[in-house]
């Protein structure tokens, strides 16, 4: 009895775990698909032979996408959304603005405030014409002219390379620490220095 309540709370806790890896990388706001995103993405959509869908990643303004397949058929494979976290992150860092999962298999998971993002609703169907397809991105607000202004669009990409610059300044001024208390080591060990002149410079550094 003890195994088994074990093995329900473990499965539970990877579930859970799953769940927040993908909610993570599920990509909300407005996006709108280029000519290129769209082809790019019905291509994801049919397969490949017995390869079925997995996940498709996109940036916000669909300069970017990639996505993978299960080789061996409709839920054989198992995504726990950790590849999804890292591709979103590799996504950011080369366009420097937003991305995420815009479906898991043929379900549209991105969130714009037209697409529910589950169920029937968001799903595509491979067996539908490109037309369709089409049409249905349409119908969900993901093709047509896009209501959000470049000066948004520039402001997000702002915000996200002052993080980028905030990030390495903290980095440097940490190395630039190491590097002082390390000289610092080498002038007491030499004699330089006595231990209280040793101690003072240290606290000083630290603080």
């Amino acid at each position: 009895m003890n195994r088994f309540i074990k093995l329900i709370l473990i499965v539970s806790s990877l579930t859970l775990l799953a769940f927040s890896a993908d909610a993570g990388s599920t990509g909300k706001g407005e996006l709108k698909l280029n000519d290129e995103a769209v082809r790019h993405f019905i291509k994801y959509i049919r397969g490949k032979g017995s390869k079925s869908p997995m996940r498709y990643i996109i940036s916000s303004d669909s300069s970017w996408s990639m996505y993978w397949y299960c080789p061996y058929g409709v839920g054989a494979c198992r995504d726990d959304g950790g590849g999804a976290l890292q591709s979103v992150k590799k996504c950011e860092d080369k366009t420097g603005i937003h991305c995420g999962t815009f479906a898991m298999g043929r379900t549209v998971v991105w969130k714009n405030g037209i697409n529910v993002g589950k169920g029937k609703a968001s799903r595509i169907n491979s067996k539908w014409s490109d037309s369709e397809i089409r049409a249905k991105l349409t119908e969900w607000g993901f093709l047509g002219e896009a209501t959000a202004t470049t000066t948004t669009k520039k402001k997000e990409k702002k915000k996200l390379e002052k993080k980028k610059e905030k990030k390495t300044t903290e980095k440097s001024s940490d190395d630039n620490i190491v590097i002082k208390l390390k000289e610092l080591k080498e002038l007491f060990d030499s004699g330089a220095l006595t231990e209280e002149e040793y101690k003072k410079a240290k606290e000083k550094l630290l603080n």
